[in-house]
């Protein structure tokens, strides 16, 4: 046996003493060896976990092995939740060690000694985020026979192991809807004198860790409900996480956690009482009332007095078409929703009105009818199904088009009763959810279904005249609103210049239709200019959706360099550097808690100040070299340079709205 060679190797840094340590003084073949990366931190700084939360990034470790030699995955042990302003993250404060399994082979020499080298990536952070690198070396001995551990290594690996939490194989479910909701069961392995519950995702994405949780027991088990994250589970895969439980035991707080693995299931629906044959009730009786939302009954009132003009087998067929139009639309929602929400995103009933550009779509769809309504133009010289007789083919395609497009300006409505079903639906098996949709597609066509089946109620509609055209150019009025309602929500999610784009679009649109109606006899300069204003206007509506709503929210923000900043200044424009980073949450609520509000943007833009970013989520050596230059090893750092030159302002690393105020009046 060849004597043990420990040469446990440690680096240092201002925030961070790293040590690489084996639990046994040498290896044997074949062994699982254990080892230990232990981090030493300087008050009030920490590392992370392997979920960051909502910002940072977890220690890496890339090993240099002998040939044969296998790493296993990091062992985490319970982290803290760190608060920063609103954000949360999880990490470890003073100190923690991680610890690693190295599957060692049997086919190692039996004398001499290997080395096993490992290159280290972290990012340490107080109030503000450094990333730091390392590599560390241990030599170790090779032994026949397994040596002991020391009494001091061997008492530090197991605390090590007693901060792991406790894989827990009881029975464990989730249910993604608005919100997570955990149920745990059989409660024996439960704490009696519970303080405090929370769960964090071994990733980032499914919970959003700064959101508020709460728990329950309920019937002998245990629920926790929690916000979903930017990527929620998807309904089918298991959701991993940490379970944190603290209790109190003689004023003293114990802190346990557990290795979860909750499976999709049915929990605590939406509607607890709700079957699927009352979904059905609800969903139909919501389809009927949907008729009388503002955007669908002008399109539904053409149509039902468009039925007037037809002959009793004329209606029959139209009505059984406008039926098939509504109930295939609903059908492709529904389709569309049920796939969407397996591929993980949390969607729900009018979920398309998320979508910028499908907002303009729908806002220029009613603008269109509208125009229509109010007599603007006339498609093929004549308003389909209304006035004229519609038993050919194309009629009956006018039909269809009509049911497509009532559902279509429906979707963006929720009517009674419709709320408690959707929800059902939307957490039931994907043919029960169809089923549930076609009940309220059901609905929503039996009103124009009915006068066509029974003509003789048609009776009761005044004859044909002068009144319906009245009618159906008051009835544009609702269109329009609805297209400025939409254009409203359209002002929540992009910025102005994606609002005046799509004005812009809306513009060339109704141009297009009014050139449409000025001359329908088919001449070439007529279609070319109805074309280039229909594609300029879906040219602008395109370019209008890709302003997302960031510049609601945050001041527009330039690249940074120092040559950009010198031309800046020479211009006689007072400059202010944000260098920030993905992965700091400092930097995050700096600009939360003081960058986006209404009074500094209004106060940059009364002093003409140019704001630039200096993006450090990836190395770059000329901000790095900027940094050190104001010593500073890490992020955030903000400058604000007056106008004509000279050393800017250095602002503190913690940021408040009259701190930048204050700034912003002293250049």
């Amino acid at each position: 046996m060849t004597g043990p060679v420990l040469a446990a190797d440690s680096l240092r840094t201002p925030h961070v003493t790293l040590q690489l340590e084996s639990e046994r003084p040498s290896i044997t073949p074949g062994e699982t060896l254990w080892l230990g990366l232990h981090f030493e931190l300087a008050p009030h700084w920490h590392v992370y976990w392997r979920n960051p939360g909502d910002s940072g990034e977890a220690p890496k470790v890339n090993w240099q092995l002998p040939d044969g030699w296998q790493a296993g995955e990091i062992h985490w042990p319970i982290p803290k939740r760190i608060p920063v302003g609103s954000l949360v993250n999880y990490g470890y404060e003073d100190h923690v060690t991680l610890l690693v399994p190295i599957r060692v082979p049997t086919t190692n020499p039996t004398a001499g000694e290997v080395r096993i080298g490992a290159d280290m990536t972290w990012l340490v952070c107080r109030e503000l985020c450094i990333p730091e690198r390392g590599s560390l070396d241990l030599t170790l001995g090779i032994s026949q026979t397994p040596v002991d551990a020391t009494p001091t290594v061997a008492t530090r690996f197991d605390k090590a192991r007693g901060q792991w939490p406790v894989t827990l194989d009881k029975v464990a479910n989730y249910q993604a809807t608005d919100s997570i909701t955990l149920k745990l069961s059989n409660l024996e392995w439960l704490p009696y004198q519970i303080d405090d519950v929370w769960f964090a995702a071994n990733v980032w994405g499914p919970i959003a860790p700064s959101g508020r949780q709460s728990w329950r027991i309920d019937n002998g088990d245990l629920l926790i409900t929690a916000p979903p994250g930017d990527l929620p589970p998807s309904d089918e895969e298991p959701l991993h996480g940490l379970l944190v439980v603290s209790e109190r035991i003689g004023g003293e707080r114990i802190t346990r956690g557990f290795e979860i693995a909750a499976k999709p299931a049915e929990i605590a629906a939406a509607t607890p009482d709700m079957t699927f044959l009352l979904a059905l009730v609800f969903a139909f009786a919501g389809g009927l009332l949907l008729n009388l939302m503002p955007c669908v009954l002008p399109v539904l009132a053409i149509k039902a007095l468009g039925l007037v003009t037809h002959t009793d087998d004329q209606r029959a067929r139209h009505g059984f078409t406008f039926l098939a139009g509504v109930l295939l639309t609903f059908a492709t929602l529904a389709g569309l929703l049920i796939a969407l929400r397996a591929g993980g995103d949390a969607l729900g009933w009018g979920f398309q009105l998320q979508q910028p550009l499908v907002v303009i779509g729908l806002m220029y769809l009613m603008l269109a009818v509208a125009l229509n309504l109010s007599g603007v133009y006339q498609i093929g010289g004549r308003l389909a199904g209304f006035g004229q007789s519609a038993a050919s083919q194309s009629g009956l395609r006018g039909t269809f088009a009509i049911g497509v497009l009532a559902v279509v300006v429906a979707s963006p409505c929720t009517a009674p009763f419709m709320g408690g079903a959707l929800g059902f639906a939307l957490t039931r098996p994907s043919h029960e959810s169809l089923v549930v949709f076609i009940a309220l597609g059901t609905g929503f066509a039996l009103p124009v279904l009915l006068l066509s089946i029974f003509p003789t109620w048609t009776r009761f509609l005044p004859a044909p005249g002068a009144w319906m055209e009245r009618l159906r150019n008051a009835l544009a009025f609702p269109m329009y609103g609805a297209a400025a309602w939409l254009l409203w929500v359209l002002s929540q999610q992009v910025d102005a210049t994606g609002l005046a784009l799509s004005l812009a679009g809306a513009l060339l649109l109704a141009f297009a239709l009014w050139w449409l109606g000025q001359n329908d006899n088919g001449a070439r300069i007529h279609r070319v200019a109805v074309t280039l204003g229909l594609l300029l206007s879906v040219a602008l509506a395109t370019q209008a959706g890709r302003q997302d709503n960031a510049a609601l929210t945050a001041l527009e923000a330039q690249q940074w360099s120092r040559e950009r900043v010198a031309d800046l200044q020479a211009e006689g424009r007072p400059v202010f550097v944000n260098f920030t980073a993905a992965w700091c949450i400092t930097c995050k609520v700096n600009e939360q808690v003081a960058l986006s509000t209404d009074a500094v943007r209004a106060a940059f833009h009364a002093r003409d100040i140019t704001y630039l970013k200096a993006d450090w989520t990836r190395q770059d050596p000329n901000i790095t070299r900027e940094l050190q230059r104001y010593g500073r090893s890490g992020v955030p750092l903000y400058l604000l340079y007056p106008a004509g030159g000279g050393e800017p302002q250095l602002l503190p690393q913690l940021l408040t709205e009259s701190l930048v105020l204050a700034a912003i009046d002293q250049t």
